[in-house]
């Protein structure tokens, strides 16, 4: 998960990935928000708010710890529920990390279980107005970004 507020860089740096793999991103607030995630590559939860509508929060722990889990389908299309296996690849955006609060309180447990399970990097740096610029997406031009980068490391 990237975090930090806008005009950071976040989306530029992973939105390349949806070139490169089958993709499913940001689910809708409905009752079969992950229709298409089951077959899909990667999963990209660009500026991420939790809600119990799009996951339940015992779900999300679950795949982002490798294990399978059960989301509706709806039936008139799909004999059964679908079931991502939870080995798909999981890569976020937002400005804070996840949090669940319960009563009017942080749950710092179920918060912490959140947190172990991300590789979070935070990005500090704002790319000045005047400075920015539209650039084309290129999954080849992503792909000897990682190379170069990993090449000087």
């Amino acid at each position: 998960m990237i975090k930090g507020p806008a005009y950071f860089g976040k989306i530029f740096i992973l939105l390349p990935l949806t070139l490169i793999y089958s993709s499913f991103c940001n689910p809708a607030s409905t009752s079969f928000a992950w229709v298409g995630a089951e077959t899909a590559e990667i999963i990209f939860l660009n500026d991420f708010r939790w809600s119990p509508q799009i996951m339940p929060w015992h779900d999300l722990l679950l795949l982002l710890e490798g294990q399978p889990i059960h989301l509706p389908a709806p039936k008139s299309h799909f004999a059964q529920d679908l079931i991502l296996s939870g080995t798909t690849p999981v890569f976020a955006t937002g400005k804070h990390p996840l949090v669940l609060i319960k009563g009017g309180q942080v749950d710092e447990v179920e918060t912490e279980m959140m947190a172990v399970r991300w590789k979070q990097f935070s990005f500090k740096s704002q790319v000045p107005e005047n400075e920015q610029r539209e650039i084309p997406l290129c999954g080849a031009c992503f792909a000897k970004f990682i190379i170069n980068t990993a090449e000087a490391e």
